[in-house]
């Protein structure tokens, strides 16, 4: 994941614009008030001085983010497309006002007012995402997943959006919420999917799908559960024979293992290691004849 595209560093660059038009739409304002010379060359520096700040940094974040708007390949979200359409219009009004105060010197006691206008843009691109995304992380849950060497928290509601957002334009999510996987597994999974349409994922994208799936639908070899159990078994054992001949056998948890050992032998990619241990814990607890039973 790259630092500078990563939506923390975005929401701080974006918070960080907001206070320094703050800071030079008030040294602007306090400047008007003055009569004192030494006070106005002050507040005319300290405003030149914020301005060219604010500048300097609204074209990194532009940079930055249209750059991250050139990996995208879907149509945008309406929150995120209304975000993008602010943050563009704010380029001519800077233009606008660096004109007035170079060229139209007539209209140069208005300055403040274009100066509000601009921050009240920049406020509103600010809070539609930075402030969504700074709510949002606080309330969210996350999940640590482990990327090239190094152990990364993941934001599992911004996961699940992704999933919801980027998934469902190949195929029903239905089809994802059928599946339960280990971690490896849904890394393959998210692979494959993302080998079809390199452009509909980035990889930070990838690591929030992978962390939400991981977090909501992933087996955790520590525990046993039986819902998970009978979950991978209406999934996997279909594919050889109807689910009537599991539900109706009656066999000991010895036997259940090695009829699942056997099933197998016949396909190996049919479950991995976790798989097997959840659906043997399944057929054992709800399956399997107990003693005393003929």
């Amino acid at each position: 994941m790259n630092p500078i595209t990563s939506p923390t560093t975005n929401s701080i660059l974006a918070f960080s614009l907001l206070v320094i038009g703050i800071v030079g739409v008030t040294h602007a304002l306090l400047m008007l008030g003055r009569n004192n010379p030494v006070h106005i060359k002050y507040f005319r520096w300290a405003h030149r001085i914020s301005g060219y700040i604010f500048f300097i940094l609204y074209l990194f974040i532009s940079f930055v983010m249209l750059q991250k708007l050139s990996r995208i390949s879907t149509p945008l979200p309406p929150k995120d497309a209304i975000h993008a359409y602010i943050g563009i219009s704010i380029f001519p009004m800077i233009i606008i006002k660096i004109c007035i105060v170079r060229l139209y010197k007539n209209f140069y006691r208005r300055l403040p007012i274009y100066g509000m206008i601009i921050l009240i843009f920049v406020y509103l691109a600010v809070s539609i995402n930075g402030g969504y995304y700074i709510l949002s992380a606080i309330k969210s849950q996350y999940i640590i997943l482990s990327e090239k060497g190094r152990f990364l928290k993941v934001n599992v509601n911004i996961g699940r959006k992704v999933v919801q957002q980027k998934c469902s334009t190949c195929h029903s999510l239905e089809r994802v919420y059928a599946y339960v996987k280990t971690e490896e597994g849904w890394r393959n999974y998210v692979s494959r999917m993302r080998a079809k349409d390199p452009a509909i994922l980035s990889d930070q994208e990838v690591l929030q799908a992978v962390g939400y799936l991981v977090k909501n639908l992933g087996i955790d070899d520590a525990k046993m559960d039986v819902e998970l159990g009978m979950r991978i078994i209406l999934e996997k054992c279909h594919k050889c024979h109807t689910l009537e001949r599991i539900f109706t056998f009656k066999k000991t948890q010895v036997e259940w293992a090695k009829t699942i050992e056997l099933m197998r032998s016949f396909d190996p990619n049919l479950l991995n290691n976790s798989e097997t241990k959840q659906v043997n814990y399944y057929l054992s607890e709800v399956l399997a004849k107990k003693k005393g039973e003929s």
